[in-house]
């Protein structure tokens, strides 16, 4: 499962690529929520989801007997990347809510393009998941 904001879903079948990944878009906390019953192999999720809810979407996510042990992700998709002390504390505050990873995919990609930075990514799913 994916959480995203609408901006992003013409990039998902990108870093999403068919056949080899499936993924579920949602962009809204209550729609994360009802996806919760079905067992994903990784919850990706950016720091802009559903207007910065992407805390309330961790700690939820942390908390339920099926998601509980879902890697979860955490992307930086805009400029919060290049502010230090932002980033330093989300990824402090996502760390402690028990995010898996945090992701600059906004810097991979204004860095390596997107081919390059989704390619990266995928290498990093493919870890927490176990490909």
């Amino acid at each position: 499962m994916t959480a995203t904001i609408p901006d992003a879903l013409a990039v998902l079948g990108e870093a999403y690529p068919a056949p080899e990944f499936e993924y579920d878009a949602v962009l809204t906390l209550a729609d994360a929520i009802d996806h919760f019953e079905q067992p994903y192999d990784l919850i990706a999720c950016s720091v802009h989801f559903n207007d910065g809810q992407f805390y309330d979407f961790l700690r939820l996510a942390k908390a339920h007997p099926v998601a509980r042990d879902t890697p979860f992700l955490v992307h930086f998709t805009g400029m919060e990347s290049k502010r230090h002390f932002i980033s330093q504390s989300v990824e402090i505050a996502s760390r402690a809510l028990g995010a898996s990873e945090i992701i600059p995919i906004y810097q991979w990609r204004s860095e390596l393009g997107n081919e390059a930075a989704f390619m990266k990514y995928r290498e990093v799913i493919r870890k927490w998941v176990g490909r």
